[in-house]
């Protein structure tokens, strides 16, 4: 179905995933005109990420709790041993990915927004060093008063507006979600070693009905590992899955591949530009976690876009950038600390993670989860040298000494 573009736009969105719907939708509930443009011919299609994540976040999002699967116990396994960890309530989950993509598409649409599948943007439009539009392929030129980059990895219009270089190390990770009715639908499994990732993880996710992910993430170029041979041998070269993953069944596969730029390394306001989610290298380097950082990071967009679309033509540079300004604000200091930790981890080999998993194992559940979920302000590592204080000491020094040069 062939749609027509409404004239006289004041924003284009470019890509369709969290961070993209979630500023359409905003930007478009404060009274304007916008169109969005995704290249895939549904939205969440693909399915390019793991879907791991944490509830309270999700909840204060407004994420309908039918949208992820609860989990309660928390398993690293290590090259020697591994640790474990139970919550008494749900405190990880796993989305259904597909499907909070299309819970934040009905709520652009229903909010106004022009929803475009199949269409590809090929170029971006500039005048006078400001961006003006964008060209999609079989439409030709789309001008409007400002461009919302949200093409993900890709960073298309950024890139042509010079805002933005390649990333120079880049997360991949391959998965395939199986039916194993044997899993522990209650347990999420991380899984860390030479053999199974160098320089990286590998995981267990429980989908709920019997499902559940399995798959490998490795950072680029820092390892060179053949991600599918490494998927193929997860199940037989971690003892905790042999027999929960007997027999097995692909349900479906899945891959991505997500920017690692140090916090800051994108400029993402420009005249007539914004530049978002992970084309703005705004997802957590630490897990490589995304989704609620992206609709965090459009949501803000937005509401800045919307102010800023307040005056005639295309909104400068200086009215776009307290974008920037408030998202650094808001997570700056925890990319850059998890961002440093990335850079660590992505050298340990096995002897380095045997060491790390003796530490964590004396660390508190509750703060477990407060790092994998990069919430590392000043505040946590108070409470983690208070009751662990043996932590400043060994590997955890090493840690300390990463995070503090990154207080800036």
């Amino acid at each position: 179905m062939t749609r027509a573009i409404p004239a006289d736009l004041d924003a284009v969105v470019v890509g369709g995933g969290p961070a993209g719907l979630a500023a359409a939708q905003q930007i478009s509930a404060a009274g304007y005109r916008v169109v969005l443009f995704e290249r895939s011919a549904a939205f969440g299609e693909p399915v390019r990420t793991s879907g791991g994540s944490f509830v309270r976040p999700l909840r204060r999002l407004g994420v309908p709790r039918r949208l992820w699967h609860p989990v309660t116990r928390l398993r690293v396994v290590g090259p020697e041993h591994d640790v474990r960890f139970r919550y008494r309530r749900a405190r990880m989950c796993v989305l259904d990915v597909r499907g909070l993509y299309q819970w934040l598409a009905a709520r652009a649409a229903q909010a106004g927004v022009v929803l475009m599948l199949g269409e590809r943007v090929t170029a971006t439009v500039m005048q006078d060093g400001v961006v003006t539009g964008v060209q999609v392929r079989g439409r030709g030129e789309v001008p409007a008063r400002l461009v919302v980059d949200a093409s993900g990895t890709t960073g298309t219009v950024a890139r042509a507006a010079g805002l933005r270089a390649s990333a120079p190390r880049t997360a991949a990770g391959v998965e395939v979600e199986v039916y194993a009715p044997g899993y522990d639908q209650s347990e999420a499994l991380l899984v860390v070693g030479d053999e199974v990732a160098p320089g990286g993880y590998g995981w267990a996710f429980p989908r709920g009905d019997g499902r559940v992910r399995l798959g490998v993430g490795l950072i680029r170029p820092d390892s060179d590992a053949d991600l599918e041979a490494l998927l193929d041998r997860l199940v037989e070269r971690v003892p905790a899955l042999r027999a929960s993953c007997a027999g097995a069944q692909p349900i479906e596969t899945h891959a991505g591949v997500m920017p690692v730029y140090d916090h800051g390394a994108v400029t993402a306001a420009g005249a007539g530009i914004l530049v978002i989610g992970d084309a703005a290298g705004h997802g957590s380097t630490l897990l490589g976690e995304g989704i609620r950082h992206a609709i965090v990071s459009g949501r803000l967009a937005g509401e800045v876009a919307a102010a800023a679309l307040r005056a005639p033509g295309p909104p400068a540079a200086a009215a776009l950038q307290e974008y920037p300004t408030r998202w650094d604000a808001l997570v700056g200091r925890q990319m850059r600390i998890g961002h440093a930790i990335n850079l660590r981890l992505s050298r340990y080999a096995d002897p380095d993670w045997s060491r790390a998993l003796d530490a964590v194992g004396r660390i508190s559940p509750g703060l477990v989860l407060t790092a994998l979920a990069g919430d590392l302000t000043p505040g946590f590592a108070a409470r983690m040298l208070l009751r662990h204080p043996l932590l400043a000491m060994g590997e955890g020094r090493r840690f300390v000494r990463a995070a503090l040069a990154r207080l800036r």
